[in-house]
């Protein structure tokens, strides 16, 4: 019956979903966003009037080709960069009205970041690599969460490995913990597959889906392939800094 579609709503007022009849907080969103760079009268938009709204726990891939925006609205999403005009909401809180200490210690958290490149620190092990974002906040590990996280991502015989003794595949799982270990609300993926073969993809995009439902994490990933933005809950298309759902 036509009543079993699902029926969405958006409101930018109250930043809430309604779907199938129940309220679900949007937890990331964006209404006019714009990033310009250059000047006149060689202005790029990179981002152009962008709306999205993300639900809580939900899995949204981002696809786009290069040079499409989708790096900048990520780093947007994350408070990395900040807009030329419009907004960028989490929860209650709009990052462009806070200073960039305040926002510094907001991301740490409540994002966690993933990076095609892994961005490891050479010097630590793979333990204090995970947990270095939660002691610059100045708190204490929380040992039988990360346990329980090494052991979902084949980790726990590696602790003490420096980065350089692990495959690719492997330090891509240390940048999924890494992200994970702070108890965000919001992962954030650039590109997590992007230096990995199809067989590591598969299960490194299969732990996010894995970690996503059991920590009910919300999951924004970018990626240029078509093939692991399927296996999203949703895929927005992002080009020449507009947004295609």
């Amino acid at each position: 019956m036509a009543g079993m579609e699902e029926v969405l709503i958006m409101s930018s007022y109250n930043n809430f979903c309604y779907m199938k009849g129940e309220f679900r907080m949007s937890i990331l969103s964006t209404t006019h966003l714009t990033k310009q760079y250059g000047k006149e009268p060689n202005i790029v938009n990179a981002l152009n009037e962008v709306d999205i709204s993300i639900e809580e726990g939900e899995f949204v891939a981002i696809i786009g080709t290069s040079g499409s925006g989708k790096s900048t609205l990520l780093h947007m999403l994350g408070g990395l960069d900040r807009p030329t005009s419009g907004s960028v909401r989490v929860d209650k809180f709009e990052l462009g009205k806070l200073d960039d200490e305040d926002l510094t210690v907001f991301r740490r958290q409540r994002i966690g970041f993933i990076f095609q490149n892994y961005n490891l620190v050479p010097i630590l092990n793979v333990y204090e690599n995970i947990t270095m974002p939660i002691q610059l906040d100045g708190k204490k590990p929380d040992r039988e969460y990360i346990q329980e996280i090494l052991a979902l991502l084949g980790l726990e015989k590696k602790l003490y490995n420096m980065p350089n003794t692990l495959s690719g595949g492997q330090q891509q799982r240390v940048a999924i913990a890494r992200a994970l270990a702070g108890k965000p609300a919001i992962i954030l993926a650039d590109e997590p597959t992007g230096n990995l073969d199809s067989k590591t993809s598969e299960e490194v995009i299969e732990l996010l889906k894995v970690t996503s439902k059991k920590y009910n994490q919300t999951i924004v990933m970018i990626t240029h392939n078509p093939e692991i933005a399927m296996q999203a809950d949703r895929c927005i298309r992002i080009e020449d800094g507009r947004i295609y759902e």
